[in-house]
């Protein structure tokens, strides 16, 4: 999903109401992902019903060295 679309949803979920109802993110899309030094992976998704960004972060573990 791109960030025209996600866009798009917000206009249309927030026309229809205020405050707009609440969405559990149900279904979530992957906008992009970026891989850091310091062994974080982040990743930016969508919810396909709200178009609501939500971010999430995960430390990566190091990989064993077997010798």
């Amino acid at each position: 999903m791109t960030k025209a679309q996600a866009s798009v949803l917000q206009i249309k979920w927030k026309q229809q109401g205020d405050p707009p109802p609440f969405c559990e993110h149900p279904i979530q899309e992957l906008e992009r992902s970026d891989l850091h030094d310091e062994g974080y992976l982040h990743g930016t998704y969508y919810c396909r019903e709200c178009g609501e960004a939500i971010v999430h972060t995960t430390r990566l573990r190091p990989l064993s060295t077997c010798s």
